[in-house]
């Protein structure tokens, strides 16, 4: 029952980890060759460097991926999982587009907080603390549904299935 849920976080490490090899040596170049953000950046200037950076190309990823003809990014190709609508069928752009959003949350409620309100006490601590509560309400969520789905895919009408072989079928 847990097993889907092993192997939905493991789609999502390997993702993670393919997105940090490819957009952090492209930041470092952009950062030697425009010097932005600069040694004495903001917090906030941070921030606006690792959305465009980052979390920019990372929304595109997931939402495209997830609504392309295989339903699933390269994490979830590998492991052997697809997104497919809870009534059956593919994931349109615009269910996709909503289950990144809320997917991404925690993730983006971790960089606000850590970076543009770097120095501003207590907001900082108070979005750090939401940021990890949600991080545990999703995988507590998804444990309940024995990893078919979790927080993004009750809003966006999805699941998280194993792909079926053609021998199978």
């Amino acid at each position: 029952m847990l097993r889907l849920l092993i192997r939905r976080a493991g789609a999502y490490v390997v993702d993670i980890v393919l997105l940090f090899a490819v957009l952090f040596p492209i930041g470092q170049l952009l950062r030697f060759v425009i010097g932005w953000p600069s040694a004495s950046a903001t917090g906030l200037e941070i921030w606006l460097v690792s959305a465009l950076n980052f979390s920019l190309p990372t929304w595109i990823y997931f939402a495209l991926s997830d609504s392309s003809a295989h339903g699933a990014t390269a994490g979830k190709r590998w492991i052997g999982l697809r997104v497919s609508r809870v009534a059956g069928g593919s994931v349109g752009k615009a269910r996709a587009l909503a289950r990144t959003a809320v997917k991404l949350l925690p993730w983006e409620t971790t960089h606000l907080s850590a970076f543009a309100l770097l120095g501003v006490e207590p907001w900082q601590f108070i979005g750090l603390t939401i940021a990890n509560g949600l991080i545990v309400f999703y995988i507590l969520v998804a444990a309940c549904t024995g990893g078919r789905r979790s927080v993004h895919d009750f809003v966006a009408a999805t699941e998280v299935c194993p792909v079926r072989s053609e021998s199978e079928s």
